[in-house]
């Protein structure tokens, strides 16, 4: 497998406000505690025609129109700011377009501590959907990482691994030191793995490339941070938590190719029995996984909002966004999950 790595500078939308939840804790590293909500909101494509959308968006027999992305959109903020998290990560963006537009109307509800100054997006061209990211903190250096096997013959498109600096502080540790002298950086990956729609062998081949990826990018952290590092890993990887090598569920962690890293799914106190519901049966395939100095103090699916409702057996189910009614918001839960440093 060869890869390659496209470094870009991040630049902030507008000033940064403090994080609302972010707050002492008596345990964990440095004793500070964020939130963090990862959420693919399902096909989420603006009003424009650009040819690569998914074929409902699409063509003169298609429903959607402007009416219904802004609709789509109010929903989708109104879930945002229930949500509340630190730091916001969402899979299938169609464009930077759509996570300007959430931030507009985000601009419009929160305020002062509340709100997202800091913005960013990244999808492989000419794919239909990407990742974004938001959060209450800076961001810094933003990288983006690719597969390219391009020599086993032809590839299908896949979603580039995210990698964005968030820039957290640590506190301060004696009196009088400087503003600003104990802030570091945490690592956060973002992924939107293979889906297993053209066959589950496929999608293990290309799985098992984006994970060699992830793990080769975790070792580089791990091994050229001084602290240990600070690394976060969220998305949708569509493969159950058993579907990874190296579950330890005394130890709460999973092998991300070499890498040992905790699991929000094995948390002691995970009462979700997943985030995606297919064919009758919970599936465990949206994750927050942790390295180095971070360790994981909650994880749920968040199976209580306006975004679930009941299925005719009386489950509580995600609900899907449907266009023929304009109604739902995502085949996926979101999931939230505390971190400590």
């Amino acid at each position: 497998m060869v890869s390659f790595t496209r470094a870009l500078l991040f630049v902030g939308l507008f000033l940064f406000c403090a994080c609302s939840h972010q707050q002492e804790i008596d345990e964990g590293h440095g004793g500070r505690q964020l939130y963090v909500v990862s959420w693919n909101v399902q096909t989420f494509f603006d009003a424009e025609t650009s040819g690569l959308e998914y074929s409902d968006f699409r063509g003169s027999k298609s429903r959607w129109s402007q009416r219904l992305y802004e609709a789509r959109l109010d929903r989708l903020v109104d879930a945002i700011e229930q949500l509340d998290a630190d730091i916001l990560v969402l899979q299938e963006i169609e464009n930077i377009g759509v996570m300007y537009d959430i931030s507009n109307r985000l601009a419009g509800k929160l305020r002062g501590k509340d709100a997202y100054g800091w913005m960013c997006f990244e999808g492989e061209e000419e794919s239909a959907i990407g990742c974004g990211v938001f959060s209450r903190l800076p961001l810094g250096q933003k990288r983006v990482h690719q597969v390219d096997c391009r020599t086993l013959g032809e590839q299908p498109q896949l979603r580039p691994l995210l990698e964005v600096e968030v820039l957290v502080e640590d506190g301060d540790k004696t009196e009088g030191s400087a503003k600003g002298a104990n802030s570091s950086v945490l690592n956060l990956f973002v992924c939107h793995w293979k889906s297993k729609s053209g066959g589950e062998e496929e999608a293990a081949f290309w799985q098992e490339k984006q994970e060699a990826l992830l793990g080769y990018q975790l070792q580089r952290v791990l091994k050229n941070s001084s602290d240990r590092g600070k690394i976060l890993v969220c998305g949708d990887f569509n493969r159950d938590l058993h579907e990874f090598d190296g579950v330890d569920e005394q130890k709460g962690t999973v092998l991300l190719d070499s890498v040992e890293v905790k699991s929000g799914w094995l948390y002691p106190k995970v009462t979700s029995g997943g985030s995606y519901w297919y064919q009758e049966q919970w599936e465990k395939i949206d994750h927050v996984f942790t390295a180095g100095s971070l360790d994981i103090g909650n994880f749920e699916a968040l199976a209580k909002g306006a975004w679930v409702h009941l299925d005719e057996a009386g489950n509580v189910i995600p609900f899907r966004y449907t266009m023929w009614n304009d109604t739902g918001y995502s085949d996926h839960l979101p999931v939230g999950c505390w971190i400590n440093f």
